[in-house]
């Protein structure tokens, strides 16, 4: 599995170097808002059966750079609520629910194809690599109080990394301006606990407005 997690590092950055130096010069810089919501759920090795997704805010900045005609390279800096809830250990009979309330600040790197349906609208699609700081991380186990990570036998939350695909609608105002309408869904790649192999996937559900 590490094999495959660092071949997926080196793959995803190769491309994304490789559609950077191809491009002769990049074109329109722009930049917006983000604003939607996450529905996060967790899984790895520690988590035998997965509960209820837990519903998040998720906002933030981003700026973007054309490349060529159709391609774009977004750059993001977003507040993510995440986490989830399951059921830890050997077996049904001896399992205890765990729940993760998780907030990060999140960097997501990521290449845009946008293809023209008429004068207005726009079909996107995209890919990338996104890293997370976390901000905050509290546990419960066994259906207990939660408290921070740290103090429980999960140990501190880590940063965390996923591979981000998604795509959606763009729609171009009069004076130049875009609304995207979009969903996206990042594959958590990395464990967000120190002591347990608990990682986190999670759906976005997010309207861009993009400046002219």
């Amino acid at each position: 599995m590490k094999t495959l997690t660092h071949l997926a590092r080196g793959i995803i950055a190769t491309l994304l170097l490789g559609v950077m130096v191809s491009s002769p010069a990049l074109g329109q810089s722009r930049a917006g808002l983000t604003l939607g919501a996450t529905a996060s759920e967790l899984h790895g090795d520690f988590i035998t059966v997965r509960g209820d997704a837990k519903w998040g805010f998720y906002g933030g900045a981003f700026g973007e750079v054309a490349v060529g005609d159709v391609l774009a390279l977004n750059l993001g800096v977003n507040y993510a609520q995440k986490g989830g809830s399951g059921l830890a250990g050997t077996g049904l009979l001896d399992s205890e629910r765990v729940e993760l309330d998780l907030s990060y600040i999140e960097l997501p790197l990521l290449v845009e194809i946008t293809l023209p349906l008429g004068a207005k609208w726009g079909l996107m699609a995209y890919g990338g690599v996104s890293g997370a700081f976390n901000t905050n991380c509290k546990a419960s186990l066994g259906g207990r109080s939660k408290e921070t990570c740290k103090d429980t036998s999960l140990g501190g939350a880590r940063t965390e990394w996923g591979l981000p695909v998604g795509g959606g609608f763009s729609y171009t105002l009069d004076n130049g301006e875009s609304v995207v309408f979009e969903a996206r869904y990042t594959w958590g790649q990395s464990d967000v606990v120190s002591n347990a192999s608990i990682k986190n996937g999670a759906w976005y559900f997010l309207i861009r407005l993009v400046g002219s």
